[in-house]
C-alpha cells in the first residue's frame, strides 16, 4: 500500500518486531513492513493477540498450508478469531473437510460459474448505469458491495433486495474500528434473521439455487443437519460478499491514479484477465489466514510447539522477489502470474471462480461505460481495519 510519509528503516523495523496486521501502521505501511520482514525476519514470531508466529515467504506459507496434518483451522482461521460461530467448511480439519469440500466443489466449479456469467454481467451494468446516470458515485457502495451481495444472494436463494441487511454485519465485522462486542451484536442478529429464512424456504427452496442443493444432496451418506446447512450458507455470505469487493475498489483507486495503466487496458482489452490476476497478486483482499499446531514442528528452523498459531501472509508471499522479478510492480503484460490470494493447500478457496467472474464484470462495466473517470480524493476512505481483508469503504468518482 502506498503512503505519502515514508517511515524510517528504524520505525519499520520495530513495527515488523511487533507485526500487528489489525494496527493503524499496518493500514498505512503494509508494503514496508512485509518488504522488510521479509528480508530480515521471514519467519518471526509476534507478541501481539495472544502471540503468533508470521510467515511472509512462498515457501514458508506453501509448507504450512499444505500441512494440514500439524496445522489446523478448528480454532479459527483470523487472529484473532473474527466469529464465535463454527464455519463449515472453513473451521474443519481433514477427514471431515474433504467430505465437505466434495460436495460444495461443483457449487463453485468452473462450468457451474459459466452459467452465471450473463447474470454477473447484467447486474454490474445496471449498477454503472445508475452510477453514469448521476454523474458519478461510490464505486464501492454504488457497484462493488451490491454487486457481490446481490449475485450472492440470487445463487443462495435469498431475496437479492435484502443485500444490504446481511452484507451491512459482514462488512462491519472486517472492516471497521467498531468495539468487537457491537460486531458480534450485529453478527449475531443478522444470523437470527439469515437462519429464519433458511428455515422458511426450506419447504419450498427456489430451483437451483445452493440452498435446494444443501437440502437434498447426500454427504458421506446422509443428509445435512439444518446447523451444518446454516454454518454454510454463512461461510457463503461471508466470503461472497466483501473479498472481490475489496478487490473491485483497491482497482478503481489504483486506475484512478494511474490514467496510464487505466489507458491501457481501455485499449487492450485482451489483457483484462491477466490484469486480473496482477491486481489479486498485488492488492490481495484476504491478507492472511491462520492454523493452530496440534502438534510440535519446525518451520524455517523455528520450533512451533502445539497450540501455538501461525499467520500466513498471502500480501506477503505475493510479493516475494524469489518467485516475482520486480513484485511490486503491476504488470499486465506478465507471464505465468501465480498468487496466493485464493490460499493453498485443502482450504483453497471455494468461490476463486465466482470472484473473478464478477471482478471481470465490475472491471468491463467500468471501462465501457465510465473509461475517462476521475477519482475524489475527499471521498476515498481505506477501511479502517485491513488485517483481515484489505479494501476501501469508499471509494467516490465523476465522470
Amino acid at each position: 500500500m502506498t503512503t505519502s510519509q515514508k517511515l524510517s528503516d528504524e520505525k519499520i523495523a520495530a513495527l515488523a518486531a511487533r507485526f500487528d496486521h489489525h494496527g493503524p501502521e499496518y493500514r498505512e505501511h503494509s508494503a514496508e513492513i512485509l518488504e522488510h520482514m521479509q528480508r530480515h525476519c521471514p519467519f518471526v514470531h509476534s507478541e501481539a493477540w495472544g502471540g503468533f508466529w508470521v510467515a511472509t515467504t512462498g515457501e514458508h506459507v506453501l509448507e504450512i498450508a499444505k500441512k494440514a496434518e500439524v496445522f489446523s483451522s478448528a480454532q479459527g482461521e483470523t487472529i484473532p478469531d473474527g466469529t464465535d460461530t463454527r464455519m463449515i467448511p472453513l473451521h474443519s480439519d481433514p477427514p471431515e473437510l474433504y467430505d465437505y469440500r466434495a460436495i460444495l466443489n461443483p457449487l463453485f466449479a468452473p462450468k457451474k460459474m459459466a452459467e452465471w456469467a450473463q447474470v454477473v454481467r447484467d447486474e454490474a451494468n445496471a449498477l454503472m448505469d445508475k452510477l453514469v446516470a448521476r454523474g458519478g458515485g461510490d464505486l464501492v457502495m454504488d457497484v462493488g458491495q451490491p454487486l457481490t451481495a446481490i449475485t450472492t444472494l440470487k445463487m443462495t436463494g435469498f431475496n437479492p433486495d435484502d443485500w444490504y441487511k446481511y452484507a451491512h454485519p459482514l462488512h462491519e465485522l472486517v472492516y471497521s474500528a467498531v468495539p468487537r462486542e457491537e460486531k458480534l451484536a450485529m453478527m449475531s442478529e443478522m444470523e437470527r434473521e439469515m437462519n429464519a429464512e433458511i428455515a422458511r424456504l426450506r419447504a419450498d427452496p427456489p430451483p437451483g439455487s445452493i440452498l435446494e442443493y444443501l437440502f437434498d444432496v447426500d454427504m458421506a451418506g446422509r443428509k445435512l443437519r439444518m446447523d451444518e446447512i446454516q454454518s454454510m450458507v454463512l461461510i457463503i455470505f461471508g466470503g461472497g460478499f466483501d473479498t472481490a469487493q475489496a478487490l473491485m475498489g483497491r482497482i478503481g483507486v489504483f486506475l484512478g491514479h494511474n490514467p496510464e495503466y487505466l489507458r491501457d487496458l481501455n485499449e487492450n482489452r485482451h489483457l483484462i484477465d491477466n490484469a486480473i490476476e496482477e491486481f489479486l497478486r498485488v492488492f490481495p483482499p484476504t491478507q492472511g489466514n491462520s492454523r493452530c499446531a496440534v502438534k510440535p514442528v519446525t518451520i524455517a528452523g523455528q520450533h512451533i510447539a502445539a497450540g501455538e498459531h501461525v499467520f500466513m501472509s498471502w500480501a506477503a508471499a505475493n510479493r516475494d522477489p524469489a518467485e516475482y522479478d520486480d513484485p511490486h510492480k503491476i504488470d499486465f503484460r506478465r507471464e505465468l502470474i501465480r498468487h496466493y490470494s485464493f490460499g493453498v493447500g485443502p482450504h483453497r478457496c471455494l468461490g476463486s471462480h465466482l470472484a473473478r467472474l464478477e471482478v471481470k464484470a465490475f472491471l468491463e462495466a467500468l471501462l465501457d461505460k465510465a473509461p475517462d473517470f476521475r477519482l475524489v480524493e475527499s471521498e476515498i476512505e481505506l477501511a479502517d481495519d485491513i488485517g483481515t481483508v484489505a479494501g476501501y469503504n469508499k471509494v467516490g468518482i465523476v465522470l
